[in-house]
């Protein structure tokens, strides 16, 4: 009877750890990933010429976003899937910011971006 009580805790105790371990909210990236990712959007930006010599993406930011109808996307099918974000931070020399740049996620290439307003 012991070992009964003994195991039924034991397995409610399991449940209630389990039961508490919270999802990670930590990006999914890692540095080389977010290196790939920004080289990417800067070589699209810089082939458009929509990126100034001195711009390397340093400072840029990656964001895990849905595809929506408010980008310029090259391939519809794209729309409603998982991409990242890459937005160049403002800058007062500018006459005319940085677009944001889509890059699929699982191949790095460049699938759209979101002129700025």
């Amino acid at each position: 009877m012991t070992h009964i009580r003994l195991f039924t805790l034991l397995c409610f105790t399991i449940l209630m750890l389990v039961g508490c371990i919270q999802p990670s909210t930590s990006p999914s990236t890692q540095p080389d990933d977010e290196t790939a990712i920004i080289k990417s959007a800067v070589t699209y930006l810089d082939n458009r010429k929509w990126l100034l010599s001195d711009e390397n993406g340093r400072q840029a930011t990656i964001q895990s976003i849905t595809v929506d109808d408010r980008y310029e996307l090259f391939d519809a099918r794209f729309e409603g899937t998982r991409a990242w974000l890459v937005t160049f931070p403002p800058d007062s020399q500018r006459t005319v910011e940085i677009p944001q740049v889509l890059v699929e996620s699982e191949s790095n290439e460049v699938i759209g971006y979101l002129t700025s307003e």
